[in-house]
């Protein structure tokens, strides 16, 4: 969570760039929009191509065709290497430097962009880059199968392992709640015909078990017809499969299940708000008196037990909620933030008592009425959590923070981003975010000098090729600066000898060429602000 975010947005732009999702944990922020700008580039580059090889109509205002394909073929070698498309970066750079050089014939325009979408699919044949891959729930699922028949459960967990879940395996009744209990599976695959006890009582035991309730059960029969079906529902049952199984439909089913018991995980029979819930009750109540806000950090497979308890330790007024998969939000009513931390406190070394361990609270509180926003309260408890997990305090609370140890600087550096390119813009952007820095983004070369003179920053990170100024002209502009005037990386898909002679000529202090490391750009950013 990010408290020190001063982002300037061109206004005609803002559809363009949106906002960093608030949910994104800050170490996540840069791979997030590493994501984001890698599955656009995907979508979009069919079409891209097709704007190539044939422009839009020129109006007395537009660039012409030549120049409409080079400012396209600009940014995607400058975008690609950096998401993992090293090859159509490389392929897109020779195709713009032809362009500007040379005249080209519209056979060899095609030519060049059929060179473009071989590598494309050269690129997109390779394994993704290790942060490509989204931090999805349920992307591998634990799931439980009670099967009795040696061989269905020979081919169930085939099956399981195949689609990339973790099968846990029983074969009686009586070995289900305990294996549920310490394996805490994201479904349950239940028989219905069982020895001993049969899959509808271990069903009705299952629901009745808060800590397991959640949990969805499918049942598995060689019976399906209706009257099967409905008695298994009846049972509390959330999916009934006939067996045979079909490792397609079984796939899919228990993505959907799993989906479900998330939802459920909120528990809303004990109590346990969603977060959408909470913040519909939370924002009128911070207006009316003092509050306190906790963060409770928790395992992932524990959030919803830690939820439940948490609901049945706190007072009726209070207000629950499972913030994320990770995460329980409590909001204390009329409550100091003294008293909140001794109360979250106690409650965490119960939680801890009862096996739950890596439990950790933070929080912040509001003195009087309105006076902090929900936002405000979370970023705070979220501080005040990073030192509880440091220190290994059951809870800390945010106005005990030494000023010089709170894990955000109470003045950060100010970086300026000067891009035409919102998907470089925005990956910029969340790196920076995820390092406490502060940002304000822009997106031509004037209004780039503008704010520049009127933020003045700690570090510029410049584009060379902008409209209404070049970042040449930006350069030139900085001079008249003196010693307010910041430091300055260029960030340019344009890497030629005489560019990066001219640019330092200018007075930059650092230039790297697109595509590039965010992680480099961080580590000589830094360098720069010391």
């Amino acid at each position: 969570m990010q408290s020190l975010r001063e982002t300037v947005i061109d206004e005609q732009k803002i559809e363009r760039v949106r906002p960093l999702a608030p949910s994104a944990g800050a170490a996540d922020l840069g791979n997030e929009a590493l994501r984001e700008a890698r599955g656009q580039f995907m979508r979009t580059f069919a079409s891209q191509c097709a704007a190539i090889a044939e422009p839009p109509a020129q109006t007395e205002n537009s660039p012409s065709s030549s120049a409409h394909a080079i400012e396209l073929l600009h940014r995607m070698a400058g975008l690609g290497g950096t998401i993992g498309f090293s090859r159509v970066s490389a392929r897109a750079a020779e195709l713009e430097e032809t362009l500007r050089t040379s005249a080209v014939s519209r056979a060899e325009l095609h030519d060049g962009i059929a060179a473009l979408q071989s590598a494309f699919a050269e690129d997109a044949a390779e394994p993704a880059p290790v942060w490509a891959e989204p931090q999805i729930l349920g992307a591998s699922l634990t799931v439980l199968v009670v099967e009795d028949e040696p061989t269905q459960r020979a081919v169930i967990a085939a099956q399981l392992r195949k689609a990339g879940h973790v099968p846990v395996m029983v074969a009686l009744g009586e070995e289900v709640l305990p294996a549920a209990r310490q394996t805490r599976p994201d479904v349950i695959l239940l028989d219905v015909e069982l020895p001993g006890i049969n899959g509808y009582a271990v069903c009705r035991l299952l629901k009745a078990d808060r800590a397991l309730a959640g949990i969805p059960v499918a049942f598995l029969s060689a019976h399906g017809n209706l009257d099967d079906r409905l008695e298994g529902l009846s049972f509390g049952g959330d999916d009934f499969l006939t067996k045979p199984l079909d490792g397609r439909e079984l796939a899919l089913r228990l993505q959907l299940l799993s989906k479900r018991g998330r939802r459920g995980d909120d528990s809303a029979a004990f109590g346990v708000l969603t977060y959408e819930a909470f913040c519909d009750r939370a924002v009128p109540q911070l207006r009316r008196e003092r509050n306190a806000l906790a963060l409770i950090r928790t395992p992932a497979d524990a959030a919803s037990d830690v939820a439940a308890f948490t609901r049945d330790e706190i007072r009726r007024r209070d207000l629950c909620a499972q913030y994320d998969r990770t995460h329980v939000i409590v909001l204390l009513p009329d409550t100091g933030g003294p008293a909140a931390r001794d109360r979250l406190a106690s409650l965490v070394e119960k939680i801890r008592a009862n096996g739950i361990m890596g439990v950790f609270a933070g929080i912040a509180a509001s003195p009087e009425a309105g006076g902090r926003t929900l936002e405000q309260l979370l970023e705070d408890a979220d501080a005040a959590l990073a030192v509880a997990r440091y220190e290994d305090l059951a809870a800390a609370l945010h106005q005990d923070l030494p000023r010089e140890e709170s894990p955000t600087p109470s003045v950060a550096a100010l970086v300026v981003v000067a891009d035409d390119d919102p998907n470089v813009v925005r990956i910029v952007d969340a790196h920076l975010a995820s390092a406490g820095y502060r940002r304000v983004l822009t997106f031509d070369g004037s209004r780039t000098l503008e704010e520049v003179r009127a933020q003045r920053p700690d570090v510029l990170v410049l584009d060379l090729m902008m409209p209404r100024l070049t970042g040449f002209d930006v350069l030139a502009g900085l001079r008249d600066m003196g010693e307010s005037r910041p430091r300055v990386i260029v960030l340019s898909a344009r890497g030629r000898e005489e560019d990066v002679i001219r640019a330092f000529g200018l007075g930059a202090d650092d230039f790297m060429v697109k595509p590039f490391n965010p992680q480099e750009l961080l580590a000589r950013i830094a360098r720069l602000v010391r």
